[in-house]
């Protein structure tokens, strides 16, 4: 099962480029990218070093994810690959389920510009990362 695992590296490394392009300065998305409250106000403002951890942890998530080809089987157990990923799944399914106020899918907070976004395109895509994890275990 190549295909989970070329899908999900390639939406994890496209997120991780956004992420490195607002670490260093950009703006396009990123009024909604982050969550806020009834009164418009961000709850989240990420400082340049935590964007760029986010960004770097993405692009270790899509390595990890496509360790499943076997492609470094020499130097890393499948077992702690499979592992590996099955974390990253359940670190998306987090995201999906969400904070309980702004984000995932028991999020309080819902109509804002980013509750919207959340609701149609962030928590989805969480659980549609979760379940590539899952299936690229089974490579």
């Amino acid at each position: 099962m190549l295909l989970p695992v070329v899908v999900a590296a390639t939406i994890l490394v496209a997120i991780a480029v956004l992420h490195f392009y607002w670490a260093f300065g950009g703006q396009w998305g990123i009024g909604l990218a982050l969550p806020e409250n009834t009164d418009g106000v961000r709850v989240l403002n990420p400082g340049t070093l935590a964007t760029l951890v986010v960004a770097v942890g993405l692009l270790v998530f899509a390595l990890i994810v496509t360790a499943n080809t076997g492609i470094f089987d020499s130097w890393v157990s499948r077992t702690l690959v499979v592992w590996l990923t099955r974390g990253v799944a359940a670190v998306f399914a987090l995201r999906a389920i969400g904070d309980f106020r702004y984000v995932g899918l028991f999020r309080k907070i819902k109509q804002t510009p980013f509750g919207r976004r959340d609701a149609r395109l962030y928590t989805p895509l969480c659980l549609v990362l979760c379940v590539l994890c899952l299936l690229a275990t089974l490579s």
